[in-house]
């Protein structure tokens, strides 16, 4: 790069640096605060729910927001479930193993492809820190599916599927704690769990809905046994399982959002504009990131944002489709007196909540697993907390109460004091967006 290139990335560096302290300014950066919502004692809760999502990339050294997440589940662990919202196993999901794993040939391939190749021993390793850094604190975990985890890469994306469900299934006959992948076998789902007595837990695959057809579960290839096949029925299968649960707060969980102010939602800071390369950063080394492109760049942040050729893209048709059906279920659900009070998921690496005038009382965004995998947050005035810091990666916590009342708390990795600390709180039940019906 010349010296005025040079130059120019540096100042750039320097600028979205010093913006960290803004909301919604740069990709290291938070917005909401703790307040005096007071946490529900121990011995009131009923059951506490932990939300990770796309923690497949972990640091090799230990990674942070693991770390996190096994302090909570220590807190609580015979009531304890952490759900990891897809995302598993990066870049490919889990492989078959194959001759060349651990083999001098495999650390060639992952070096000369970054890490869009990995071994089915890596693939391992990745899974494995996620469930000791739950089975160790004496928790339970549930696995949802992503696109990564379907090999969004490649044209074998059920296989992975399978080969991830059966792997867990493996680890669950040793493991003293409960492991599933849910849904497992490439099926959409629902899958329904009740936790305690107080709580709903539904599941769903929605990189099923994003599959193109031949290449997922269907009325005429059903090998592992789903009950649902279609878009119609998995939309009723969600309205049959909230509108059954009785007394019990549902929640929604699954990889996409439906809702963010992340890259997939089409939001980028103004740099990105300039530095178009900056959203492939997890696929490209660090340097290339700050290579000037400004009408490209310019080019590329409205096209994924206005009409993405990526399924992965809120823009994109199929994914506007899948959201809005998704909506549309829980809506019919509230309309039926019982509306999901939270609908969550990852897909962008941040965290966020929202409110929502249709569908759940609030849809959570949980992606900041991995410290290597945060990217942006944009600006957006209905989110009531958004962050993002590959130097404080969290998740969130749900604390349901013996009397019914829910507890949002998100926790980040204080990196100095080497623990998790609480950066948002609020009691859901109390603050609930709408408390009637749609009429």
């Amino acid at each position: 790069m010349n010296t005025r290139g040079g130059r120019l990335a540096a100042s750039v560096l320097l600028l979205s640096t010093v913006a960290t302290t803004a909301p919604f300014a740069s990709a290291a950066q938070s917005i909401g605060t703790a307040g005096r919502v007071d946490p529900i004692a121990p011995h009131e809760i009923d059951y506490r729910l932990l939300l990770i999502g796309d923690a497949g990339a972990p640091h090799p050294d230990g990674e942070p927001a693991l770390h996190a997440l096994n302090a909570r589940a220590r807190e609580l662990p015979g009531k304890t479930t952490a759900v990891f919202l897809g995302d598993n196993v990066y870049e490919t999901g889990m492989p078959e193993r194959g001759p060349m794993d651990d083999t001098a040939v495999e650390e060639v391939l992952d070096e000369v492809l970054l890490n869009l190749y990995e071994s089915r021993a890596d693939a391992e390793k990745r899974l494995n820190a996620q469930i000791v850094a739950v089975t160790a604190a004496g928790a339970n975990a549930v696995f949802v599916p992503g696109n990564h985890d379907w090999d969004q890469f490649g044209v074998g994306g059920w296989d992975r599927v399978k080969h991830l469900g059966t792997y867990i299934a493996e680890l669950q006959l040793v493991a003293e704690s409960d492991i599933v992948l849910a849904p497992a076998g490439g099926c959409p789902g629902p899958v329904v769990m009740d936790l305690g007595t107080r709580l709903r837990l539904i599941a769903i695959d929605t990189q099923w809905w994003l599959t193109p057809e031949g290449g997922r579960p269907s009325p005429e290839e059903n090998p592992t046994g789903c009950p649902h096949l279609t878009e119609t029925a998995v939309r009723r299968g969600l309205e049959h399982a909230l509108l059954s649960a009785g007394d019990r707060e549902s929640v929604v969980v699954a990889h996409h959002p439906i809702q963010s102010i992340g890259p997939h939602g089409g939001h980028f800071p103004w740099h990105v504009h300039l530095f178009p390369i900056q959203m492939l950063s997890s696929y490209v080394p660090f340097v290339a990131h700050w290579i000037p492109l400004p009408v490209l760049g310019s080019a590329m942040v409205w096209s994924r944002r206005w009409l993405s050729p990526s399924v992965q893209d809120f823009s994109h048709p199929a994914n506007r489709r899948m959201r809005e059906d998704l909506v549309i279920s829980m809506e019919i659900a509230r309309r039926g007196g019982r509306a999901p009070l939270i609908f969550a998921a990852g897909h962008d690496h941040s965290l966020q909540v929202f409110e929502e005038r249709f569908g759940p009382d609030y849809s959570l965004v949980s992606g900041l697993g991995s410290s290597a995998k945060a990217s942006q947050v944009g600006d957006a005035d209905d989110a009531i907390f958004a962050h993002s810091d590959g130097e404080r990666p969290g998740l969130m916590e749900l604390d349901v109460a013996v009397d019914g009342r829910v507890r949002l708390a998100v926790f980040v990795w204080d990196p100095d004091e080497r623990r998790p600390v609480e950066v948002f709180a609020r009691d859901l039940t109390a603050e609930r967006p709408r408390t009637s019906p749609v009429p």
